[in-house]
């Protein structure tokens, strides 16, 4: 449920959560190529090229070196992009405090640790603890 408000808001600000992932990637680590790009998302170099595609026709990301044979794409958000961002990591803030704002410090924290350990085993299988 929480997932699919995410989703709900980001739509209405014209995003997803893997748009706004892949926007995160490049404002961390601006120049980054769309393989890079994918290998980070953990999806297929096609794939991720529809994104940045889309994200480029959108006026959000822009590539700052020549493509073509040899050449290796370097991609960066643009001014536009980084508006977007920040108006999303707004409204996922906003939503952050509607939903767990009234846990108490601690209940938070131990929401994030549950959370991450179910992370960590869903990435790792070996980290599941034994039935």
């Amino acid at each position: 449920m929480v997932r699919e408000e995410i989703e709900r808001r980001l739509q209405e600000l014209g995003l997803s959560v893997r748009l706004l992932g892949v926007m995160g990637h490049l404002s961390a680590t601006p120049g980054l190529s769309i393989s890079e790009l994918a290998r980070r998302a953990r999806i297929s170099a096609p794939s991720m090229l529809a994104i940045v595609r889309r994200l480029e026709a959108e006026g959000l990301v822009e590539r700052v070196s020549p493509t073509g044979r040899g050449n290796t794409a370097q991609l960066n958000l643009t001014e536009a992009g980084r508006g977007a961002r920040a108006r999303a990591n707004e409204t996922l803030s906003d939503l952050d405090g509607a939903l767990f704002g009234s846990l108490s410090p601690e209940q938070r924290d131990a929401l994030a640790g549950a959370v991450q350990q179910v992370g960590v085993a869903l990435l790792d299988p070996t980290a599941r603890s034994a039935p």
